[in-house]
Parts: structure tokens; C-alpha cells; sequence
């Protein structure tokens, strides 16, 4: 397709076909207030040095504040922090205060529970049709081992489970999970996160395997019961 005759939908369902990691960008505005926007064009540009680059919407709310600041930080969210993303991908007053965060070493918000950030001082800010392409110089950061948030085709997905079923098509190791009701209710419920039964099964086994476990927590297993592969 030509350049001049771009469907921009179009344009913005195939380049949705490049699962991104989910991030947030933070920054003080020039009274010390916290700024901040979603963003999936985030990338590493070198490790030595070892800038970072992110791209922001000239029509972004904080723009102007994000690209005069003299640091930014950048939040890889977890795969626990959907609500964070879908919090600072809109217009809200105080997208802030429903965030655990405190300033990292150069006063930028850092969130709680992200999988990692970095703070990064501005080194340039290069334009780049309705966006500014941001590159900063790493100055802090830190790793939590926490699994990446991950985001691809208008959706959300977690790249842990993504990566086992990548493995399990493959030959690998087989993952059986099951979805169970029992009157009215899922089986099993946790105190706070649902929680479903799901154990490895070597050599295809699935159905074996998950009955065997399901029975030893004292269910009964009839043919009421149906595999999700993942």
C-alpha cells in the first residue's frame, strides 16, 4: 500500500501486530507536581552509553511538561498492573493517587510493583510527526524479577503464559489447566485472587494428570470437567 493513500486504522491494527511491553512514563512538572502517560513505543537504544527512547503524542495532556523536564523515569509495568495502564491511558484528574509510588534518585514518581524502572535524565528531544521522540540517559534503575505486562492486537497478555504455550506447541512440557463450577461457585477461590488448578503434564498426559491432581484435593472427576489449553 502506498504511502499517500494510508488507511490510518488500518496502519494502526498491523502495527498492533508487535506485542510491546506496557510502561508509564513519569516526570515533574515545573511546580514539582507528578506527570505521567501510558506508552508501548518504548525501546532501548544502546548499552553503552546506555540511552533510553520513548515517544509521546504532541497532543498528550502533559507534553509540554514531559518534554521540558530535565529527568523522566520509565515504569515497565507487571503483569498484575492492567488497572495502572488503563488509569494513565486516559484524561483523569489525579491518575496518582490510586498508585503506590514514591521519587526515585532525581525526584521522578516510580511506581510500586513494576517489573522495572528506570530513571533517566533528558539528553534529547527529537521530533517526529504528531509525536516527539524523547531520549534519555540512564541514571538509576532496578529489576524486581516480576513478570512484564504485555500488549499486542488492542489487547493485553502476560508473555509468561504466552511463553509456555509457545513451549507446550512446541513439544514441550504440557500445561493443563482447569475451569471448575461447582453449585454456583468456581472451585478453587482464594481470599483475594482467583486461583485455577493447573499442573505440567509431561508426554501429553493432560487429562490423566489433571484428574489424578484433582482428585487428590478430594473432587470427584467425571466427564463434566473440560481441559484449557493455554
Amino acid at each position: 500500500m502506498k504511502a499517500d493513500v494510508f488507511d490510518r486504522r488500518a496502519l494502526r491494527e498491523a502495527l498492533g501486530a508487535f506485542p510491546t511491553a506496557v510502561t508509564v512514563i513519569t516526570a515533574s512538572d515545573p511546580a514539582d507536581r507528578p506527570v505521567g502517560f501510558a506508552a508501548t513505543s518504548f525501546t532501548s537504544v544502546s548499552l553503552d552509553p546506555p540511552p533510553l527512547l520513548v515517544c509521546v503524542a504532541k497532543t498528550a495532556p502533559d507534553y509540554p511538561a514531559m518534554t521540558a523536564a530535565e529527568h523522566f523515569a520509565i515504569n515497565i509495568l507487571s503483569e498484575a498492573q492492567k488497572d495502572v495502564s488503563i488509569k494513565f491511558a486516559r484524561p483523569l484528574e489525579d491518575r496518582f493517587a490510586a498508585v503506590d509510588w514514591a521519587r526515585g534518585p532525581n525526584g521522578c514518581p516510580i511506581f510500586a510493583q513494576v517489573a522495572a524502572w528506570f530513571e533517566c535524565s533528558m539528553h534529547d528531544v527529537i521530533e517526529a510527526g504528531d509525536h516527539a521522540m524523547m531520549v534519555g540517559r540512564v541514571t538509576a534503575f532496578e529489576s524486581s524479577g516480576l513478570n512484564s505486562l504485555g500488549y499486542a492486537r488492542g489487547g493485553y497478555f502476560a508473555p509468561s503464559v504466552a511463553a509456555w504455550a509457545n513451549s507446550s506447541a512446541a513439544g514441550g512440557e504440557i500445561g493443563a489447566v482447569a475451569v471448575l463450577e461447582r453449585h454456583g461457585a468456581l472451585v478453587p477461590l482464594s481470599d483475594e485472587n482467583l486461583s485455577l488448578p493447573s499442573y505440567s503434564a509431561g508426554g501429553g498426559a493432560r487429562a490423566k494428570t489433571l484428574a489424578s491432581q484433582l482428585e487428590q484435593l478430594g473432587l470427584s472427576v467425571h466427564d463434566w470437567f473440560s481441559l484449557l489449553d493455554l
